[in-house]
């Protein structure tokens, strides 16, 4: 994912670079942003993770453990969960939240220098929606691999869920 946001953030910059007539420096936030965003989207499957692990494989010895049983995986897993997706959320929309509890901030005023808001939205989400596609048509392309891989590893070296049949 990191190689992949750093190809997609250099066609950014030099797409910004061309459109903008060499003021690129302009764009430096925005692709920050971007590269950042796609860390912490990430992460959003990472934490329910800690959650059903706890579950479905309890006897699974780890090298870190979080403390107090699966209340303390509720926990953590609830609480990252929370500030990774929040975090994806302010940079994908700088000043989300701004003016929920009375005060008077204008969400605009986040915004990267130069931009308005649907210039900065479209700089974010189009490339996302790139990369969520090529995920996807790399993941559809990795098909045959991965039924390769089932049919020829020993059932023992594969997790329940592959060598269980399918409920009806």
């Amino acid at each position: 994912m990191n190689f992949l946001s750093g190809i997609m953030g250099t066609v950014v910059m030099i797409l910004a670079f061309n459109l903008t007539s060499g003021n690129a420096g302009k764009y430096f936030t925005v692709v920050l942003g971007l590269a950042i965003s796609t860390t912490t989207i990430s992460y959003i499957g990472i934490f329910p993770a800690i959650i059903k692990l706890r579950y479905s494989h309890p006897e699974i010895e780890r090298p870190y453990r979080i403390p107090f049983g699966n209340a303390g995986a509720w926990i953590c897993g609830v609480l990252c969960e929370f500030w990774a997706v929040f975090a994806t959320i302010v940079l994908i929309w700088p000043g989300f939240g701004l003016g929920w509890f009375g005060n008077k901030l204008n969400a605009d005023s986040s915004l990267a220098t130069g931009f308005t808001r649907g210039e900065y939205e479209k700089s974010q989400i189009i490339p996302l929606i790139v990369l969520f596609a090529l995920g996807a048509v790399f993941y559809m392309l990795g098909t045959p691999t991965r039924s390769h891989l089932a049919d020829t590893l020993p059932p023992d070296a594969l997790p329940p869920q592959m060598t269980e049949p399918a409920p009806a």
